[in-house]
């Protein structure tokens, strides 16, 4: 009998004895067929791999055709194996489980209106919130990355402000502007970095202390004067806030 041969015959002979143990199966109580659950799906999981060339040589198959039911023998065998299979499932397990928490950390980080995440990754694992931390992580480098690209470009071609909206509808001010206090913080003394822009940037430095102070990731290589009228156009509504409110009380009479 030919390798071929003797697979479709062991797999005719082993689909037979699955039959008749389906068929017996169903004719006991409920309780005693559930919990035969995993020996079907394993019987059914045998016959599978019957279905298609096994691998095996003529020997292997030979030693199998001497069973008088080698599936139940399979299954017997494969439940005295040492094996792994719940090291794998507890794995596959962590993987759905991280694969949702991380996507709906991408989807929120992706918001431009959503706050960074503020925290050291050394805060994050403690508090379980590893996804966060990097969903944010890869924003804030997604985002240093489109200003190094193109924030140059734009400077020069005088399409800087078109360039910053942009920027900013994509990835939010705060973070903008946080990318950019990260390169200022780079670059202490420098100055081509005026008031404004370093009073805007100033307001982000507890915020890179807290994140663990190794924000210099988030740094770009764009030239000073770049990184300066970036901040200071994105610092200018607050500052123009500011101003109104001191007017107001200015104008406020006194009591």
């Amino acid at each position: 009998m030919t390798k071929e041969q003797l697979e479709n015959k062991l797999y005719e002979r082993m689909s037979a004895e699955n039959e008749t143990f389906l068929t017996d199966l169903k004719a006991k109580p409920i309780d005693e067929i559930i919990s035969h659950a995993y020996e079907i799906a394993c019987r059914d999981n045998f016959l599978m791999l019957f279905e298609n060339e096994t691998g095996l040589n003529q020997r292997q198959l030979e030693v199998l055709m001497e069973f008088d039911h080698p599936l139940e023998a399979l299954f017997d065998d494969w439940l005295n194996k040492d094996s792994d299979e719940m090291e794998q499932m507890c794995y596959c397990l962590e993987l759905c489980t991280n694969d949702i928490l991380e996507g709906r950390a991408e989807k929120k980080y992706s918001n431009p209106a959503h706050p960074l995440y503020g925290k050291s990754w050394q805060e994050a694992y403690v508090c379980d919130e590893l996804p966060e931390w990097r969903a944010d992580h890869r924003r804030s480098v997604e985002c240093a990355r489109a200003f190094q690209k193109e924030g140059g470009d734009a400077y020069h071609g005088q399409t800087f402000p078109a360039f910053l909206q942009k920027w900013e509808d994509t990835f939010g001010k705060e973070r903008c502007m946080f990318v950019l206090a990260c390169t200022m913080a780079q670059r202490t003394g420098d100055e081509r970095f005026y008031l404004p822009a370093r009073q805007a940037a100033g307001r982000f430095a507890a915020l890179q202390k807290q994140m663990g102070g190794h924000t210099d990731i988030y740094a770009v290589d764009n030239h000073s004067c770049v990184i300066n009228a970036a901040m200071e156009q994105l610092a200018k509504p607050e500052r123009s806030k500011e101003k109104s409110v001191v007017q107001k009380k200015k104008q406020q009479p006194e009591r």
